[in-house]
């Protein structure tokens, strides 16, 4: 069965920005988490999309890896 993620990713965002900008490491469950945040959630806020497309913009440059 596969879990959907959580209604409200927002909540979790920052934390996780902040977490893979500092140790250069992203989950492959924290990326999607992302990436459906930034596809499924209407309400999420300018400074929010920012922040994930940095990270993405992280991981297209290496300085970001995804981890398994």
């Amino acid at each position: 069965m596969v879990s959907s993620p959580p209604q409200n990713p927002a909540l979790n965002i920052q934390a996780l920005v902040n977490t893979a900008m500092a140790q250069g490491v992203l989950s492959r469950r924290d990326h999607l988490l992302l990436s459906t945040a930034m596809l499924s959630n209407p309400a999420l806020s300018p400074s929010d999309r920012q922040h994930i497309n940095q990270v993405f913009d992280s991981i297209r440059t290496g300085r970001v890896r995804l981890a398994d």
